[in-house]
């Protein structure tokens, strides 16, 4: 049996939610997690591709690569320019080199210490800066000291343990870790509040959820009743002028009430079961209004196993008959039609009695159908009532068919 459009609705719902915050979660705990993670990462871009040693490779030759054309750059800014240009191929593959060695040192550390950075990822923002600015200033010294044993890099190994070199290996790890930490903390509350959301999400939904199907309940049980007590009142009407009869419309209606009374407590039932339930229910009424009473039922095959909530039907054939067709005197048909309309279902109660009068009595049966249409489809369901031609009333309830 297919979910009602409710279930259906609530259910995606509840999915949608689940997997948005297992998905935060999982980015969150990945993030945190330190594991492959790699700087470019802190670019939307970047994220799309997911971690593994072979991406951090190729990231990290995009980023030395961005890192030799920096130190280019700022070479030709501190310097003078004319100077320079002669010997800028040479610049180039001294800062391609400085900074490969030095990008694959960072990697290669960060790789190997990885049980380490999960635990400061967790600390707060200026353990986590001041860490990755003294491990900075170790990996660019250490750099620095490999450099020099490449041939024309000799002068370096006299700059290395200066207060120059400690002096800028400080401020630029320093830079670099106030930045990179930064933007880390903003991602990471970024997904911290994504799963927020998606948990007061899901607890709203819920909510809405319970609220919803406590309402249905209620609207459900006051059909209920109405039902009951009228057909009863039918069977006690034929009791002293038409004792057969009446026996006879007892005994269907204990055994309507035998096959429908588990299916009044359910959420849900086939529109099949339910024109059913009705046909029975009709059955009973034509023993007391005899060839007054005419059914006629359209229900196509392949809509008999659309669901519906039960009892949907049942307030607006009893309206039909007590109002429409009963108080006239030759009497008249009720039909029962169902079919698709583009991508919604219309289910059509229809008599050709003496038309719609909003009475305090039908209104109570036509207000339930309403609200639980209301309730279980949403704006994919309506309910409407017009005249049927040449007389009689038509009501017919819509909802998406998906």
């Amino acid at each position: 049996m297919n979910t009602i459009a409710m279930n259906k609705t609530a259910a995606n719902k509840n999915v949608a939610s689940s997997s948005a915050r297992s998905k935060a979660e999982e980015a969150l705990d990945s993030f945190t997690s330190g594991e492959h993670f790699h700087p470019l990462e802190m670019i939307h871009f970047f994220r799309q591709w997911p971690r593994s040693i072979v991406r951090n490779l190729i990231y990290t030759l995009i980023l030395n690569a961005l890192f030799a054309l920096a130190f280019t750059l700022l070479a030709f800014i501190f310097n003078s320019p004319e100077k320079l240009w002669p010997k800028l191929g040479e610049i180039i593959q001294q800062n391609l080199l400085i900074s490969n060695v030095i990008g694959f040192a960072f990697w290669g550390i960060f790789e190997a210490i990885g049980p380490l950075t999960r635990i400061i990822n967790r600390q707060s923002f200026m353990i986590i800066a001041l860490f990755y600015t003294v491990v900075g200033m170790g990996v660019v010294t250490a750099s620095m000291f490999l450099v020099s044993f490449f041939p024309g890099n000799a002068d370096i190994r006299q700059w290395l343990g200066t207060r120059s070199q400690l002096t800028t290996s400080f401020v630029l790890s320093f830079t670099i870790s106030m930045v990179l930490t930064i933007v880390w903390r903003r991602r990471a509350e970024e997904l911290t509040t994504q799963i927020s959301l998606a948990e007061e999400r899901e607890r709203t939904e819920a909510a809405v959820r319970a609220t919803s199907e406590a309402s249905l309940r209620a609207l459900q049980a006051q059909i209920e009743p109405h039902f009951l007590f009228n057909t009863l009142a039918n069977v006690t009407g034929l009791i002293h002028s038409q004792p057969d009869q009446a026996k006879q419309m007892l005994e269907q209606f204990i055994a309507y009430l035998r096959a429908t009374l588990a299916a009044t407590r359910e959420k849900e039932t086939t529109l099949s079961a339910d024109v059913e339930m009705m046909k029975t229910f009709l059955s009973i009424l034509q023993i007391r209004m005899g060839e007054r009473l005419k059914v006629h039922i359209d229900l196509p095959d392949d809509l008999r196993d659309v669901s519906i909530p039960p009892m949907l039907l049942q307030p607006l054939v009893e309206n039909a008959i007590k109002h429409g067709l009963e108080p006239k005197m030759e009497g008249g048909e009720v039909s029962i039609t169902a079919k698709r309309v583009g991508e919604q279902i219309a289910i059509t109660v229809a008599d050709t009695g003496l038309g719609f009068k909003d009475s305090g009595s039908n209104g109570i049966g036509l207000k339930n159908v309403r609200e639980r249409v209301k309730q279980l489809y949403g704006d994919a369901g309506s309910v409407s009532i017009e005249e049927n031609k040449p007389c009689g009333t038509r009501i017919t309830i819509s909802f998406d068919a998906k």
